[in-house]
Parts: C-alpha cells; structure tokens; sequence
C-alpha cells in the first residue's frame, strides 16, 4: 500500500530524485536499508526507506512527506512486518503556517477501523504537534487487507489535502518543517533513536537533510 500511495504521490507532482549515493543501500544495526529522496515540485520533500532483516522475517517501510511548497502537514507511514503480525504508525504533524489544523475527517476514517488493536503510546517531545488523529495498530495474521484498506482510505484523505492546500512561503514553511527534523535529531523518536545510537547526530542529520525529510 506505501508503494501505492507513493505513485498516486508521483502521477500529481513531478518528481526529481536527490543525489545521495552514500544513503543508497547500507546496513544498520543488522538490518539492511535501502534509501530514495525526491524534490516534488509543488508540493516538497518525498522519501522512501525500506529495512529487512532477521533473515527476512523482519520488513520495514517509511514513506514521509514533507510539504514545503504548500500549507499542508507533515505525513510519515511506516509499516513494520513480523512473524504473525504487521505494525502500523501513520501520523500527520502540524508543520502548519496559517492554514487551519483540521483533523476531523481524518479521525472520523481512523474510528472507523477500532477493531484493529491500537498501539499504546508513550509521551514524546512531539505530542504538542502530532496530530490525535494519527494511527498506531497492530494486525494480527489475516487483518492484513482491513489495515491495508485503513492505510488506502487515510491516505486518499491526505491527497485530498494536498490537493486542496494552499501555495506558501518556502523558506517559511521549511523553517517550520525544519523545528520537526532537527528535533528528532536532538531528542530522538522511536525510529530515530537506532540512527543515533549507531551514527551519532553528524551522520543522522545529514541522511534526514538529504534523503528523508529535505
């Protein structure tokens, strides 16, 4: 479903690849990463991360998009794959610089599926800009096309948004973006803390500038 959402993503904006060889393919802490970055013109930043490892058993994939162009939120979908069950965190943060933070038609999709187990969540840094509305579940063996059905009818939601937004200032909303990004690097966050504890800052900061986030 990420893939597919990412191509919907592609046939509206047009998509210019980053040249970061060194985030290419590389292995962290056991699992082996493949990275890919794009310019968006008109909309912003758009990356691809995918992670595999435990002899395959384990699978990760991250799709963040990162509107800079235009007033819309930050989106970030992973997908985690274990034996038996898939994982899943998708959240919109207000990166927001006038335009209203509504949330409600994106709530109203996620009650829709309170069958699917919630993921309890711990307080973070971030709460103050993460969206109530985002999602965090866990399906067990044979609930993969209720979550797959959950992630498609959330993210044309999304797209809906962007489709909507309006144009902004560019270096006002990146700036703005940028508060997210360089906090995650200063106080870490469930999938950056691995990034950290292995690379340090330095190296982290420069994948998220060039790659993940813009």
């Amino acid at each position: 479903m990420t893939d597919k959402l990412l191509n919907e993503i592609k046939e509206i904006y047009p998509f210019t690849p980053c040249d970061a060889p060194e985030f290419d393919a590389f292995n962290l802490a056991g699992m082996d990463f493949t990275t890919q970055g794009w310019k968006a013109e008109g909309l912003g930043q758009v990356s691809l991360m995918k992670a595999s490892g435990m002899g395959g058993t384990m699978g990760m994939t991250s799709l963040i998009v990162n509107p800079l162009d235009i007033d819309a939120p930050l989106f970030n979908l992973d997908v985690i794959s274990l034996p038996g069950k898939k994982m899943l965190y998708m959240e919109l943060y207000d990166t927001l610089l006038t335009a209203r933070r509504n949330e409600g038609l994106f709530a109203a999709i996620r009650d829709e599926y309170a069958d699917i187990t919630d993921i309890p969540g711990k307080p973070c840094w971030y709460d103050d800009i993460r969206y109530g509305a985002s999602v965090t579940k866990c399906a067990g063996a044979g609930r993969e096309g209720r979550l797959n059905e959950l992630i498609s009818r959330f993210g044309e939601e999304y797209l809906n948004l962007l489709k909507d937004a309006r144009c902004c200032d560019p270096a006002a909303k990146k700036e703005k973006a940028d508060a997210y990004r360089d906090g995650l690097l200063a106080h870490g966050g469930p999938a950056t803390d691995a990034f950290l504890k292995v690379w340090g800052k330095e190296k982290t900061g420069k994948l998220f500038k060039e790659v993940l986030f813009g």
